[in-house]
């Protein structure tokens, strides 16, 4: 991962989706991404023009699993 701008991550959204989340696997950051959805789905309109939950990163929240789980698959087959 590159070109962090925010304690690590891409922007201030996805680094506090790790931080209030504190995903420790994919399915976490799946679980993460539907309690947000929902919750914001709730609110009335004006106040979801208040957030930025379209610019977290998901992608980068699920990558750093994804590496793990690739350097355990390469552990394994050793």
């Amino acid at each position: 991962m590159s070109n962090h701008t925010y304690n690590g991550w891409t922007n201030r959204a996805t680094w506090l989706v790790n931080v209030w989340f504190n995903p420790e696997s994919i399915a976490d950051v799946d679980a993460a991404k539907e309690a947000i959805e929902e919750a914001t789905d709730a609110m009335p309109d004006f106040m979801r023009d208040f957030l930025c939950t379209n610019e977290i990163m998901w992608w980068e929240l699920k990558e750093q699993f994804e590496e793990e789980e690739e350097t355990e698959e390469e552990e394994t087959e050793e």
